[in-house]
């Protein structure tokens, strides 16, 4: 339990900390940087750890057929669009609002498993303690989002160009609906490893532990993501004729920077799918908790460590940092509780209830 809820953390702060480098790469536009980031980050990199960690790799992927790995491939591609809806509703409706929406959407999505694969404990120690915990995430993401939207709107003024968004041709709701589907959306991946997958069967059949199941099945799903990534920013690079830059100077040291991140992005896909192993299939409920509010955690006290939030906007994050630790505590005594067996019957029912609904996990 302690080594799954730590990689459950690991994984929040990787995606926390991984678009860091942003920061100082000046010499290459977004589009350059996510195009190798997409390469690297989500087709070789994927494609390397599975090759690594999935015994018979490619009889796995034979075996599973066209027809399951093109879903899957498909998964991807629309879960890496998420990105996308996302940054488009930031000049609408703020950045602020717009990442407690899609936070707290993708929070929320987390109690699927729950309600679905663990029913039993809803009304017991371990599922009260998992919605409490998931509640508490969803309120500290909205603080942070608040705090968010009140340093934008001081930066706005001090700049004087409040009021110039930038339109996307959608209605005000539509755009709020937009930021929480692509939440929704980008909670695919945790969805698709706590149900049930004919990919870990196959895996397992060949040989593979549970960490290596979950890798068979995110190789295709991340190449597929890299699809629509690589996608986007090859418009981009068309539109803005910023593909001189990867040959321009500063090149090196930016392209560096993207590997980089690709690796630390990576780090955080796989300590997530060890953290889901490791805890059994009510992994798939509490990782998914923890790591979100790690993440909002990790990258709010990086931006304070910078000296990025000051006055009635640092007291909002504080809170919301605050209530942040609190979820995860919440979320760990949780999984505790699922672990010693708090259901009527104890461990033994625990153990028995699991073995019906794991991928054999």
């Amino acid at each position: 339990m302690i080594l799954g809820l730590c990689l459950a953390i690991c994984c929040g702060a990787s995606w926390g900390l991984f678009l860091a480098p942003l920061r100082i790469m000046k010499a290459w536009e977004w589009e350059n940087t996510w195009a190798v980031w997409s390469i690297v980050g989500m087709f070789l990199g994927p494609l390397l750890v599975g090759v690594m960690t999935v015994p018979h790799f490619w009889e796995v992927n034979r075996a599973l057929g066209s027809g399951v790995l093109s879903l899957t491939l498909l998964l991807g591609a629309v879960a890496g669009m998420s990105g996308f809806l996302y940054s488009m509703t930031v000049p609408v409706i703020g950045l602020g609002l717009a990442t407690a929406l899609n936070g707290g959407s993708s929070m929320a999505m987390s109690l699927l498993p729950l309600f679905v694969l663990h029913s039993r404990t809803v009304l017991h120690t371990s599922g009260v303690l998992t919605i409490i915990g998931v509640a508490l995430s969803v309120t500290g993401i909205a603080l942070c989002g608040q705090a968010g939207g009140l340093r934008e709107r001081e930066r706005s003024a001090a700049s004087g160009d409040a009021g110039t968004k930038r339109t996307t041709g959608l209605s005000y709701g539509r755009n709020v609906f937009a930021c929480c589907l692509a939440g929704i959306i980008s909670s695919a991946m945790n969805i698709a490893l706590a149900f049930p997958n004919p990919i870990f069967d196959v895996a397992h059949r060949f040989g593979s532990s549970d960490f290596g199941a979950a890798n068979a099945f995110m190789a295709p799903y991340l190449i597929g993501g890299s699809f629509s990534n690589m996608a986007y920013s090859a418009y981009l690079l068309r539109k803005k004729r910023s593909f001189s830059r990867f040959f321009g100077r500063g090149a090196i040291p930016c392209a560096l920077w993207s590997v980089f991140m690709s690796v630390v992005f990576l780090f955080g896909i796989y300590a997530y799918t060890g953290s889901v192993s490791s805890m059994g299939s009510f992994g798939g409920v509490i990782a998914w908790g923890v790591s979100m509010a790690a993440m909002i955690l990790t990258s709010g006290m990086w931006d304070i460590s910078l000296g990025e939030w000051s006055r009635k906007p640092l007291k909002s994050m504080v809170l919301g940092i605050g209530v942040l630790m609190t979820a995860i505590v919440a979320l760990s005594f949780a999984e505790y509780f699922h672990q010693i067996g708090d259901l009527p019957g104890g461990r033994a029912c625990v153990r028995a209830h699991d073995s019906k609904l794991k991928w054999r996990l």
